[in-house]
């Protein structure tokens, strides 16, 4: 049997046009909300056909990086392909799905961050936890973005860009989760305490508690989804 060779392949131009699109999209020229150029525009700046165009901004509707509106044009929906297919799927999921993958991503990390963190990354976790528990007095929207925003400092920390890329792409289904349960004030005490016994953890470099901690404080916040979520039931 004759030695099987490789498979040439030649992008197409609606291939090559999508992928000026995404690069055009990454680099923020066509900015998350914004509507892109006519198809009329686009036919002159990438001088190909219209049915190219179209071709190529299918591909880009079916991946979530845009969405097509019929009568108003087509707007960026995304900023990457993984965003995209994260949000779809992240918005027709249970909230415990979501958290059980935030207990994943949060519990893994928090050990990372404890092998990396240097002293001024201690003093900055710090800063980002003095200003949660100010925000508590401002509302309980600030006060679950500053929540989100120290724990995607803790998962930066582990030096692993693709897990604090899913973790931003899941920032809105986690919002959605968490801001209702921030108006629990009996959970404020317990909250505090385990934010510093991680901050505490990660400053010893102890791997094996930061984790612990990570993971009592996602509990923490199962627990409270789940009892909020039986009384509204109810």
């Amino acid at each position: 049997m004759s030695e099987l060779s490789p498979l040439e392949r030649r992008s197409t131009l609606s291939e090559r046009a999508a992928d000026r699109m995404r690069a055009l999209i990454a680099s923020g020229q066509w900015p998350v909300g914004g509507r892109i150029p006519s198809e009329h525009e686009l036919v002159d700046h990438f001088d190909v056909s219209r049915n190219t165009v179209r071709e190529a901004v299918r591909a880009l509707v079916h991946t979530g990086l845009l969405e097509a509106r019929v009568g108003d044009g087509t707007y960026v929906m995304s900023s990457s392909e993984l965003r995209g297919a994260l949000m779809r799927r992240s918005a027709t999921s249970p909230a415990e799905d979501v958290l059980a993958l935030r207990f994943l991503l949060e519990e893994y990390a928090a050990g990372e961050a404890a092998r990396y963190a240097m002293p001024e990354d201690v003093r900055r976790l710090e800063e980002l936890l003095d200003a949660v528990s100010r925000s508590r007095a401002i509302s309980v929207e600030e006060y679950a973005e500053r929540d989100l925003e120290f724990h995607r400092e803790v998962i930066a920390l582990g030096r692993n860009s693709l897990l604090v890329e899913i973790y931003d792409h899941l920032e809105a289904a986690l919002m959605d989760v968490v801001t209702p349960l921030m108006i629990i004030e009996s959970s404020d005490a317990e909250h505090e305490r385990l934010h510093r016994e991680l901050v505490g953890a990660i400053a010893a470099r102890d791997e094996v508690q930061a984790r612990h901690a990570s993971s009592l404080l996602v509990a923490l916040t199962r627990r409270l989804h789940k009892n909020h979520t039986s009384k509204e039931e109810h």
